[in-house]
């Protein structure tokens, strides 16, 4: 973005022409380009900051998916703005802003998690005029580029989102594993007793006795495991 802005400035030209031309067919290459252009320094500048600690807070909250989840905000934002934008030329990263601000606000709500609702409360408070941009207002502003973008982010939070909340599986015991029991028949009190048993894969099915010191309110050492039946036929004499 200031690169681009850079060389407009030093060569004189106006690149708004590249901008998204809603419904036209060469209007698409604004898609790729429209954002990386803006109309003077001021734009550039309100654009700037919210890209860094937007795109800041999912690289560091969200790196698996932080690369398609900006992909996906930067040009499904621009599609939508192609469809429903007036026309005229949509300029400015405005719409990647708030996908990345949607993504992130609706990420939280949509998986109930802490920390991720968390950061939806803060994307909340720091923008907080983030829902007036997408209402008609100012002619020069484009608040189609607006909803695009967030409408985009809400996209990503259910494709992308993370932070769900981890389900238990069933799944059988480990080896050296601690377990906790309660027993409500040792002495006169609810007491509590450590067993400490390995569970190998292959004898799952075998059964462990184990001897309780009523004294102490400790497991002894297991005895024998009942051998296995026999599974021969016996023999006729």
């Amino acid at each position: 973005m200031w690169l681009v802005s850079f060389l407009s400035y030093l060569t004189h030209v106006n690149l708004a022409f590249l901008g998204i031309m809603p419904r036209n067919f060469l209007g698409l290459i604004g898609v790729f380009l429209g954002p990386l252009i803006h109309g003077d320094l001021l734009h550039l500048l309100s654009n700037t900051f919210p890209l860094v600690l937007l795109s800041g807070f999912i690289l560091y909250m969200h790196r698996r998916v932080a690369l398609k989840v900006v992909v996906l905000v930067y040009l499904l934002s621009g599609l939508l703005t192609w469809f429903i934008g007036r026309q005229a030329y949509h300029i400015g990263a405005s719409g990647v802003v708030y996908g990345l601000a949607g993504y992130l606000l609706f990420n939280g709500f949509l998986r109930q998690n802490r920390g991720a609702m968390a950061v939806s409360l803060a994307v909340l408070f720091l923008y907080s005029g983030l829902f007036y941009g997408i209402f008609p207002g100012e002619e020069r502003v484009s608040w189609e580029g607006h909803l695009a973008g967030l409408l985009s982010g809400l996209v990503a939070a259910i494709t992308f989102g993370e932070g769900e909340l981890t389900r238990e599986e069933n799944r059988p015991l480990e080896p050296d594993v601690v377990q906790r029991h309660v027993s409500s028949t040792a002495g006169k009190h609810y007491q509590h007793m450590f067993i400490s048993y390995s569970v190998q894969p292959q004898e799952l099915s075998k059964p462990y006795h184990y001897t309780l010191d009523a004294a102490g309110l400790s497991a002894k050492v297991s005895t024998p495991a009942a051998p296995a039946p026999s599974k021969e036929k016996a023999k006729p004499k």
